[in-house]
This record gives C-alpha cells, structure tokens and sequence, in this order.
C-alpha cells in the first residue's frame, strides 16, 4: 500500500512531497503548493526518549513487573509519537532491579515491535547521593556505592541492554566504575550529585558523557557559583538531558541552560512518570496535582513528569523560543549520537517513523503552539 500527501520538513521548512510504501519512505520530493505554507504539517523523525519510567499507572521499576506490561507501557508511547525510548529503572534494592531488567529483556525477546522500540534501558541509580535535595524523589535508604560485581548482575539479567547508567561521580569508587562502564560500550551519566567541579572533571575525563536532568535532581538551595549546575553546564564535553515540560526547569533558566549546551549537546527527555495519564489524585506516596504535576505527596518535590515529548516540544518551540528545526534535533539527532546510533531521517529507504505537527499562533496567549496530528498518514 503506497500513501503520498505534502508537509514541510522539520531540517528546512520547505514543502515536501512524500511518499510511503509498506511503512518504508519510498520517496523524498519537493511540492508545489497552493496557498499558504502556513497551512501544511510539519513533519519530523518520531521522538527519542532516553529516560521514561512508565505510564498510567505502570512502572517499569515496580517490584511486580512483568514483561506483558513491560510491552503495554512500550506501546503506549509509540502511540504519543516515540520511536525509541530508554526504560528507566530507578533507584531500588538489588532483588527489584533484577526484576525489572529480567521484565524488559523478556519483553524485547517476545515482541519483535518491543525491541524495535527500545534503545536500551536506563539504570537511574542506585548509585546516586543520598542528600536530602540531592536525590530528589529516589529512595536514600537504598542509596548505595557502586560495585563492578553487582552492575555484571544487572548486565546479565538485562541481556546486556543496559545502556546508561545516571551516578553521582562523588561515591566511594565511582571514578574506577565510570571507566568501567564506559570502556563496555555503557553512557555514563552524571545526576542527582553534589560533586564539586574537580570530581565532576575527574568523572568526564574517565568517560562520563552525559548529565542527566541538568538543573533538577539537585539541593533547592545552593551558592550562586560555583555549583553542580553550572560546573557541568560549563563542561562542553557533556551532553545534558532537560525535562522541558515547564514544571522541572522554567523558560529563561532553560533557555540560558541550551545556549550553554548549545545545539549537538542539548537532548530532550520526558522522565515520564508511570501516573502521567492518570486522573489528579493520591496514589500511595506520590501526587497528581490538577496542573498536571507529580510530587512527592505532601511535598512541592517534583517526582517526575506527566508531560510528553509533543509537550515539550510545544514548550521549547511557544515559551522558550527555540526554532522547530533545534527543538526537533534535541529528540532524535542528539540522542542518536550520544548512543553512537543511526541518526534518524526522512530520506527513501528509511522507516516511516513519523511524527506530524502544525505550528499555529494563539492570539489569547501570543505564542506559538503545537497541535498534534492524529497519525502520519492523515490526508
């Protein structure tokens, strides 16, 4: 079955005509439109998402999972545009973890659509600090220095997909675990840390490559300079990941934030939380404000993210003021190379893994905003 329709492409803005054939783009030609170009989709590589926990109500870290529900909550964010994503596993005992490695492998081994959507699972913790402030939502009492011993564990059960681990390079013999993990294939990344700029500098010369969540995960109260943040802004080695939802970090701190990190090191994420897409309430220690936020309940300790990668993209192109072409490379490019991975492209040849938007201005609010099409293939 072959579908062919106009949109403009997210690299250049100019109108395309594109055809699709058995879920593969079959061509890549320039079109001629009537009227406005205002009016046609842009269309884009579907999303990365290197860091997601779950979604309503599932979490890939619940001590229960299996790989049935490992598969539904995979599904689940392909269907909000996410091509590729990193199962995030947080903080946890040993006995849990391994059980939620063992859900995903399985997972990815039963459906062929499951491994085809996941780059690799992401252990956010339990290497990380134990700070009140510092380790955010994650739990201290299972907080733990990194061993070589128990990472072959976790490797063995996740069938060798771990393939980032977020620590806080400040624990006893994180430094030797770094160039460890980095020389097996592994990204490193620094998170949820009070490390002081020589520790984050010993971290990048072993081989950490990423901050995770730059500007959260962090004490609310910290000296103006220096500190964690703006040690590892200023560090062009690092990537940083951001939650761009509007809740983690505001429009002017982002917006500085990716001037710092600037256009090949700046990577979006959702850091999802399994109650995004449940109704406002409590569940357990965790809440689900009206807004839209998740805390920890009876906190303002944010807990994660009920937003998107469409969202985002809606905030960094309407509030932050970054063009469609940068705010769509943070998703997909940057990821890509950060992993060492085939960058993703709308070219003949590559699979139909699409995402349409248009980009309309909203006179109440004077911003630009997104609005989502139902699928790629809307006429």
């Amino acid at each position: 079955m072959s579908i062919a329709f106009n949109i403009r492409l997210w690299s250049s803005g100019e109108p395309t005509r594109l055809t699709i054939r058995d879920e593969m783009i079959e061509s890549v030609e320039p079109a001629e439109v009537r009227g406005s170009i205002d009016e046609l989709d842009f269309a884009a590589p579907a999303f990365w998402d290197l860091q997601t926990n779950g979604r309503n109500g599932l979490s890939f870290a619940d001590p229960s999972i299996d790989s049935e529900r490992v598969a539904w909550i995979v599904r689940e964010h392909v269907k909000l545009g996410e091509a590729r994503i990193c199962p995030t596993l947080i903080s946890a005992t040993e006995s849990a973890t391994l059980t939620g490695l063992r859900a995903i492998a399985r997972a990815c081994r039963e459906h062929p659509d499951v491994a085809a959507a996941v780059l690799g699972i992401h252990l956010e913790g339990p290497y990380l600090s134990s700070l009140d402030g510092y380790r955010g939502a994650h739990d201290a009492e299972v907080m733990r220095d990194p061993t070589w011993e128990e990472f072959e564990r976790f490797q063995d059960a996740a069938e060798g997909a771990i393939a980032i681990v977020t620590l806080a390079p400040e624990r006893e013999g994180a430094i030797d675990f770094i160039k460890r993990l980095s020389n097996s294939g592994v990204v490193v990344a620094i998170g949820h840390t009070a490390a002081d700029l020589a520790t984050i500098d010993r971290a990048v010369s072993a081989g950490a490559k990423l901050s995770t969540h730059l500007g959260n995960g962090i004490a609310s109260t910290l000296p103006r300079h220096p500190n964690p943040i703006w040690n590892q802004a200023g560090d062009d080695r690092l990537y940083a990941s951001f939650i761009a939802d509007g809740d983690h970090v505001d429009a002017s701190t982002l917006r500085v934030l990716l001037r710092a990190k600037g256009d090949d090191r700046s990577i979006t994420i959702s850091d999802m939380s399994p109650l995004a897409g449940t109704a406002p309430g409590v569940y357990g220690a965790w809440e689900v404000t009206p807004s839209g936020k998740v805390l920890v309940a009876g906190t303002p300790y944010l807990a994660g993210s009920c937003r998107d990668q469409f969202d985002a993209l809606a905030f960094l192109t309407g509030v932050v003021g970054v063009p469609i072409d940068r705010a769509i490379r943070s998703t997909t490019i940057n990821p890509a190379r950060l992993l060492g991975r085939p960058e993703p492209k709308i070219e003949p040849g590559e699979p139909a893994n699409l995402v349409r938007f248009r980009v309309v201005f909203d006179p109440s609010t004077r911003l630009n905003r997104v609005v989502r099409s139902r699928s790629i293939d809307d006429k």
